[in-house]
């Protein structure tokens, strides 16, 4: 295993973020930072500048001070980037490559702190799996949030600021009928149900200057989405909760007229042309044109009337003149690529060694938010020690009483989340384990479905370039990986054997011109 060297004279600047929620201070980026001039210190480096995102969650790309960081990275502003943990720079995977791989493109290195940066086919499928790490992470804490939720849905209170039109809130979020906008919502179920189209009652609302829940004219959509709210009908739902209650909200219409208008939405849909589900374009974010680097989306159409839809991976520069590709032979040609070249026994290996090796490695590493914590309760012990030498000698107030009362909850807490972050230690596996787990990327032709297709395509390819004539597959391998497994195989086996196995980091896979 090799690990990443930093070389001296680069500019480096440094990402710190921390998520809202009352737990979450200052104090989180002030432990990053320390960590983080610490590496650079190590290496002889110097950060020269700090992009801070304060109480952002990293599930989204929406951060100032990110995008901030990816705009002066496109322009050449630094060299390297470093962050206290994979976490800190996105956790949700697809933004997270995408925008490595943005900067990767800019000739800037990315380094951890906290965690162990690793070069190669390791380092790319090691930091692919710490990704996935932190993205179960920050699930595990909206599953504890959801649950808080979902109990205020069962006891039939709104649990979002948006209101339905017609319904407002009580003191006690139960749901009361807005008398000022109730009409508006039977004059929509009644013309509905009496066959008038949604065109036409959208022209008639807005007429009449009547205006939707947000205060926004209506429009086609606002229709069927009122047609179809069971909360009219006096049923509370969230679909987001699994939460289906009768006879909680006072309802605004009768059975009778809710029948009749879903009996008019069938009609109406029955219609309509029928559309195929949409497809996933397995590729997207990876491939790229050959011909002027842009990226590639997918596309679908019909041909000569056919009723059946085909799909395509096109260029997005409309200048650009390259063919489109279909997407099943193309997506098939990456799935065999991969399977061909990658899942093999002595790529496993090496994988399994080496994320046992890492893991070892990020086991000895300091824990920011322990020392922080740590810190923090010698300081509350420290003034709570003054108080009481202050009342042993007879000087002290009633207000230093009640200061000392405060600082014993503090020291409370702080021993507590101390006590359980001791407990939440990581689990660790064996080299077995992890081989146990890399195997399960096996798997026969008719095993092989969009999600393990997916898993495969984001696990083990960096990107992937096609022109009109050939499909270039690039691996998550490095060449110098590749050259010290080659050598190591000439060692094992006959130079000259057909059989001889070695890590493929590019893949050339010639096109048929259609």
């Amino acid at each position: 295993m090799r690990r990443k060297k930093v070389e001296g004279g680069n500019r480096l600047v440094a990402y710190y973020r921390y998520s809202g929620g009352s737990g979450q201070t200052e104090q989180s980026i002030e432990g990053q930072r320390r960590d983080c001039e610490n590496y650079a210190r190590l290496h002889g480096l110097t950060i020269v500048h700090e992009y801070i995102d304060r109480h952002i969650s990293g599930k989204t790309d929406d951060r100032a001070a990110f995008q901030q960081m990816m705009n002066d990275g496109d322009k050449g502003a630094f060299d390297m980037v470093i962050c206290w943990k994979t976490d800190r720079f996105a956790r949700n995977r697809y933004d997270s490559a995408v925008y490595k791989k943005r900067l990767r493109d800019n000739g800037i290195e990315i380094f951890y702190a906290a965690e162990s940066n690793v070069d190669g086919a390791e380092g790319i499928i090691i930091e692919g799996l710490m990704e996935a790490l932190a993205e179960y992470y920050s699930a595990e804490l909206a599953e504890k949030m959801r649950r808080g939720m979902r109990e205020s849905a069962l006891k039939g209170q709104a649990i979002n600021r948006c209101r339905s039109l017609g319904l407002t809130t009580d003191e006690n979020k139960k749901y009361v009928i807005d008398e000022k906008t109730a009409p508006t919502v039977r004059f929509i179920f009644e013309h509905y149900a009496a066959g008038e189209s949604s065109a036409s009652i959208v022209e008639q609302l807005n007429a009449k200057g009547l205006r939707t829940s947000q205060g926004n004219p209506f429009n086609k959509c606002s229709i069927p989405r009122i047609i179809q709210n069971e909360m009219y009908r006096g049923v509370y739902t969230s679909k987001a909760y699994n939460v289906r209650i009768e006879g909680v909200i006072p309802a605004i219409i009768d059975d009778d007229l809710w029948k009749r208008a879903q009996a008019m939405m069938k009609t109406n849909r029955q219609l309509k042309a029928k559309y195929e589900p949409k497809a996933e374009y397995l590729l997207s974010g990876k491939l790229f044109c050959a011909k002027c680097g842009c990226t590639m989306k997918g596309v679908s159409g019909h041909s000569g009337g056919n009723d059946e839809v085909y799909r395509y991976y096109a260029c997005s520069n409309p200048q650009c003149r390259k063919r489109n590709i279909p997407k099943d032979d193309l997506e098939g040609k990456v799935i065999r690529s991969i399977c061909d070249h990658l899942l093999q026994p002595e790529t496993m290996e090496l994988l399994a060694e080496t994320m046992v090796d890492v893991q070892k490695a990020d086991m000895e590493k300091p824990n920011a938010e322990r020392d922080v914590l740590e810190q923090e309760l010698w300081d509350v012990r420290r003034r709570s020690k003054n108080i009481m030498d202050a009342i042993e000698t007879g000087s002290a107030n009633p207000q230093l009483v009640a200061r000392l009362d405060d600082l014993t909850q503090q020291e409370n807490t702080l021993t507590y989340q101390l006590s359980t972050m001791e407990a939440e230690k990581p689990l660790l596996f064996t080299k077995e384990q992890y081989l146990f787990l890399l195997q399960q990327f096996y798997a026969q032709p008719t095993e092989q479905d969009d999600a393990y297709k997916r898993r495969l395509i984001n696990t083990f390819v960096t990107n992937i370039e096609v022109s009109d004539s050939e499909l270039l597959i690039y691996f998550n391998i490095s060449e110098e990986t590749e050259n010290k497994n080659k050598n190591a195989s000439q060692s094992n086996f006959d130079k000259s054997s057909s059989t001889e196995k070695r890590l493929v980091r590019v893949a050339r896979i010639e096109l048929t011109a259609s």
